[in-house]
């Protein structure tokens, strides 16, 4: 009788896994990942258009932190020259003044910066060359972007969207 009930639950938990498989694979899913922009690239597109229109990092940053996009709370927060940055493998030095646009719950893997600095191209390269989408270490990022305007780099490390699965 226990053999039978041991293979009745295994039978169970196996059809179980297909029948979920299959629900996190609908066309709406599909539809999504193939028609739109990653997180990342959207909000690259919405520094550019935000950083035009108000040089203040904070406003900018708050700004695409209330991006519909993004389905988590995330928290803007100033960063100091000698703070540590999350997501790089190396110490960012050599900017004026930046923000931290970072969710409140820290297994999740999104991060992204604004920067105010003298060379936007150069300091732009160095954060691609140094930037670790394995930075979380119970996650990693998908994607990642970086746009530059004038004196002013946003660089983000996201998921390709929020979508639960």
């Amino acid at each position: 009788m226990k053999k039978f009930n041991l293979c009745l639950m295994l039978v169970a938990l196996i059809l179980s896994a297909f029948i979920i498989s299959g629900c996190t694979n609908s066309s709406d899913d599909k539809e999504q990942n193939n028609s739109n922009e990653t997180v990342a690239q959207t909000l690259a597109n919405q520094f550019k258009d935000e950083i035009e229109k108000d040089k203040n990092l904070e406003d900018v940053a708050n700004n695409i932190a209330k991006n519909e996009i993004i389905k988590i709370s995330l928290d803007v927060v100033t960063v100091g020259k000698e703070d540590y940055l999350s997501g790089f493998k190396t110490e960012i030095k050599g900017f004026k003044n930046a923000v931290a646009i970072r969710p409140f719950i820290g297994t999740i893997p999104f991060i992204a910066y604004i920067f105010e600095v003298e060379n936007a191209s150069d300091f732009a390269k160095n954060l691609t060359d140094n930037a670790d989408l394995r930075w979380n270490v119970c996650t990693s990022a998908d994607d990642l972007e970086v746009a530059t305007s004038g004196d002013y780099v946003f660089i983000v490390m996201a998921p390709k969207n929020f979508d639960e699965e």
